[in-house]
């Protein structure tokens, strides 16, 4: 029996159907090149700007470029720092970042998402770098957030400033740190506190130090990358350092 001879509709379908399957072969073929190729760079511990392409979901700072050592530093940790996840994990990820942000506000979305995927299997640790120059209220956002800290409650403040960005001026971070049940007596004695103040600043500081000139950064087990990695290659990069 003769096969039957295909119409042109049904060559159209065929068509469409091969482009597609052409279409996801090319994206996943170019998805595991991107994160093969950051995951050699990051091993290496040598990335450049010219090897980036999280640029554009970045807010540069002519202040933090001019102050920065302009050289990078695996001093970008520290102990006391907010973070999920086990204090040994085999992967660590520090982010610099600012409230006022929306780059940083994208990636913290990334970042909890991914902190509540792998748990103790990473260490993912925040670091204020407010840009002050570009962002007023930035600074006295992170003064909340970290007296919010000292009630155990940064990451749930940390939330609701990143949710309520348009606003982040003195009333309404004392309106956040009602909703979120602090003691507000002892809140606002703490953000009055000058030694907080002065412990966000040292974090600033130490991001210059680093090399940070803008947010969010993060620094992959020692390796900066500035700008707000897509989730799908910050995951992938994980899983690779996770396996190697």
């Amino acid at each position: 029996m003769d096969s039957p001879i295909p119409t042109s509709s049904t060559r159209r379908r065929t068509l469409i159907v091969t482009a597609g399957v052409l279409v996801a072969l090319a994206a996943a073929g170019s998805f595991a090149y991107r994160v093969g190729h950051y995951a050699r760079l990051i091993q290496a511990g040598s990335i450049t700007r010219s090897d980036l392409a999280f640029l554009s979901n970045y807010t540069p700072s002519a202040v933090a470029s001019a102050l920065s050592s302009g050289t990078t530093s695996e001093a970008t940790d520290r102990a006391s720092a907010p973070a999920l996840g086990a204090p040994d994990a085999k992967v660590t990820i520090v982010e610099f970042a600012d409230f006022a942000c929306p780059f940083s506000r994208a990636s913290s979305f990334t970042m909890r998402s991914l902190a509540a995927k792998y748990g103790d299997r990473i260490r993912y640790a925040y670091r204020d770098f407010p840009l002050g120059e570009l962002h007023p209220d930035a600074l006295g956002a992170s003064i909340a957030a970290s007296c919010a800290g000292t009630q155990g409650k940064f990451w749930e403040y940390h939330d609701k400033l990143y949710l309520s960005q348009s606003d982040l001026g003195a009333a309404r971070l004392k309106a956040l740190a009602r909703e979120a049940n602090l003691d507000l007596v002892a809140f606002d004695a703490c953000v009055a506190d000058p030694s907080v103040r002065t412990a966000v600043l040292e974090d600033y500081q130490a991001g210059l130090e680093a090399g940070v000139e803008g947010t969010p950064t993060f620094f992959i087990n020692g390796t900066m990358i500035p700008g707000a990695i897509p989730e799908d290659i910050l995951d992938g990069l994980i899983e690779r350092a996770l396996a190697q």
